[in-house]
């Protein structure tokens, strides 16, 4: 890979709001050229692939205004002021009302590293067990969050035919199955 940096000129935030920061950075290129690149400044993520006692996979679904669809997905959410498994737990628990019984680090992976600050981290949740019930947020209820418990084979059907179709799930998803048949 080559080391060819761009150097960052000027750099300041021109759209600053709770849910969505963009950052101004005046860039002289390698090839001499200056120019403004614009960047999504994102909190973290973290993402986790439930699986429960009855080894069936947890996910959620729920509309995204974004895409403008419902959308199949494992529990995730960003995260400031705690490390990425704490965030990964919180999320579980948060959006399914269940907690995991062991936990492992899949690594992550970015977003969007065009265009996105933030990195995606991935994890696996196995002996899942109901603790209560989901407290979801204001939006999570206003998008009609609704959990969706699907066999192992079934989550590897709605991978490949597009089901799930959310880059970090996906990632999760392959990382999650590549982790339970090696073991």
């Amino acid at each position: 890979m080559s080391d060819r940096t761009w150097q960052v000129l000027e750099s300041a935030n021109i759209f600053d709001h709770p849910w969505y920061v963009v950052r101004r950075d005046v860039i002289a290129f390698p090839d001499g050229r200056v120019d403004d690149y614009l960047v999504s400044v994102r909190p973290e993520v973290a993402i986790v692939v439930p699986i429960d006692i009855d080894g069936q996979v947890i996910l959620v679904e729920q509309y995204k205004h974004g895409a403008g669809v419902r959308t199949l997905e494992f529990p995730a959410g960003t995260f400031r002021d705690e490390d990425a498994e704490t965030a990964a737990a919180r999320e579980l628990r948060e959006e399914t009302g269940f907690e995991a019984g062991h936990c492992v680090r899949l690594g992550q992976c970015f977003d969007d590293a065009t265009k996105n600050s933030n990195s995606v981290h991935l994890f696996l949740a196995t002996g899942c067990h109901r603790v209560g019930s989901a407290t979801l947020d204001a939006n999570e209820r206003a998008a009609d969050l609704k959990t969706v418990r699907l066999s192992i084979d079934a989550m590897k059907q709605a991978l490949a035919d597009g089901r799930i179709s959310t880059l970090s799930s996906i990632a999760a998803g392959y990382r999650a199955l590549d982790q339970l048949s090696c073991g």
